[in-house]
């Protein structure tokens, strides 16, 4: 996406903002990679909460995850929650090449929260906007457009309630 747009959503576009916006990603970007390489789990969480993503108590991340570098601040993970290896997490959509196509898809920041003690199994991919509810399953490989209710079993493509889990205790 056009550094541009983003700058002027964070309302950094002078020269002293594009500065600072291009230190913050570095150290994003840093940030990622090295949570990539580091084998113990309490370090790849301490490193995505240091990226600007809001990440609660006991919170299992991991291998691989990538997570909106735009925009981390829009995203909320809960107390208790895991989130398994290669999941995807953005908080915006944009058309980033210069197309008649942007007029109709416009860039779009919207909130990610993730609520408390949520499974997400591996290979996952939350767009931006949805709200997972407390104690919900999303099943592997799953694409959570929408938003999963609080103790629900989501899977597929695009992601759809499979079964209630309130009557399992």
């Amino acid at each position: 996406m056009p550094s541009k747009e983003i700058l002027q959503y964070h309302h950094l576009d002078s020269p002293l903002g594009r500065f600072r916006y291009t230190f913050i990603q570095l150290w994003r970007f840093s940030l990622s990679r090295l949570a990539f390489f580091v084998p113990f789990k309490g370090w790849r969480t301490r490193m995505t909460r240091w990226s600007g993503i809001h990440v609660g108590k006991r919170v299992y991340i991991g291998h691989d995850c990538l997570f909106d570098r735009a925009f981390p601040e829009q995203i909320t993970i809960g107390d208790d929650t895991s989130i398994g290896d290669r999941c995807t997490i953005t908080a915006h959509g944009c058309i980033p090449a210069q197309t008649p196509l942007k007029k109709i898809y416009p860039l779009t920041v919207k909130p990610v929260n993730i609520g408390s003690r949520v499974w997400i199994m591996p290979n996952v991919t939350i767009i931006y906007g949805v709200t997972i509810g407390d104690e919900a399953v999303v099943a592997t490989g799953a694409v959570v457009t929408r938003d999963v209710p609080p103790r629900t079993l989501v899977g597929g493509i695009p992601a759809k309630i499979i079964k209630h889990l309130d009557d399992i205790q």
